[in-house]
């Protein structure tokens, strides 16, 4: 098992283990599908390892930013045993916001282990999300990985 603080480093190793990175939404897919093979040091409760797919318009960019991403959430806990915090480990593209991207609006979906759908089923509707057609005919400006505490 791994430690949680080394998340992004593995991260981003296996989009290098992985020769280089499709930036597409299935491309995505794929590395989070690798991802999630590995395993981090986490308590043994339900939401101590999730994932969250969200888009949406991001305002927080110099120029007009449509965001989207898969999150990794993994429980942090101090030598008793207690909740301290979470470490969130982001796969985003950010594309150059238009009409068509702000259309789209805002969506976000949590999974974690022992809810009734599978994670690869859950990947798999996030692949097939009615919006990612028109994902696929854009170009993301930027794709990022990066890892934080909250």
């Amino acid at each position: 098992m791994r430690q949680v603080e080394s998340a992004e480093d593995i991260a981003h190793q296996l989009v290098e283990e992985m020769g280089g990175f499709d930036p597409s939404l299935s491309g995505l897919i794929r590395l989070v599908r690798r991802f999630s093979a590995i395993e981090f040091e986490v308590p043994e409760l339900p939401n101590a390892d999730g994932y969250l797919f969200q888009y949406g318009k991001a305002n927080w960019f110099p120029e007009p930013t449509f965001a989207l991403g898969i999150v990794r959430q993994l429980e942090v806990v101090d030598a008793a045993g207690e909740h301290e915090s979470y470490i969130q480990v982001q796969f985003e593209f950010r594309y150059p916001l238009d009409g068509d991207l702000d259309s789209m609006g805002s969506h976000s979906a949590w999974w974690f282990p022992g809810g009734e759908v599978s994670f690869d089923s859950w990947l798999d509707s996030v692949d097939r999300a009615e919006n990612s057609n028109r994902l696929a005919v854009k170009s993301p400006r930027d794709f990022s990985i990066w890892q934080e505490m909250v």
